[in-house]
């Protein structure tokens, strides 16, 4: 058999094959057609927004749970880290102090919660590949403190 045949039948066969799998798709799609009869929506689910939390701490556990650990101290030393593009290092680091964040957002109080989110917004945006100030950061803390001594925080 000489090679021109060979390869006009490996086409033969490989177009037959594309055409019963198309054939195939076809069949899979009608079942996934409407059939007339009209189709009830159902209402997407709300996304939700805001974080979701236990309340497991009220204000002054949160801020104890937040100034008095190595969080805290995280979360200074990379805020300038925020302000430029994020290396493969920085890129865990930031990471890790957003998911802290949020595993202390989870256990936190409603009025911690804006306060840690602000905190924790420039760190995710750097993680998004955008340019945050780490002034942002080192402001949110700074609000979050004033409010967490106003509460009768003494840390």
């Amino acid at each position: 058999m000489s090679t021109s045949k060979n390869w006009a039948t490996a086409a033969l066969v490989s177009c037959a094959l594309l055409l019963s799998g198309c054939a195939a798709l076809e069949d899979m799609a009608s079942d996934f057609t409407p059939s007339g009869e009209e189709v009830a929506q159902s209402a997407p689910s709300p996304v939700v927004e805001a974080p979701v939390s236990t309340g497991e701490y009220d204000l002054v556990e949160t801020c104890n749970a937040f100034f008095t650990t190595r969080l805290v101290s995280d979360v200074t030393q990379l805020s300038a880290a925020v302000a430029g593009t994020l290396d493969e290092d920085l890129t865990g680091s930031v990471s890790t102090v957003s998911k802290s964040l949020g595993l202390l957002i989870g256990k936190a109080d409603e009025v911690s919660i804006a306060h840690l989110e602000a905190v924790r917004a420039p760190f995710d945006q750097a993680l998004d590949g955008s340019i945050a100030r780490p002034k942002a950061v080192t402001g949110a803390i700074q609000t979050y403190k004033a409010a967490c001594t106003e509460a009768g925080f003494k840390g």
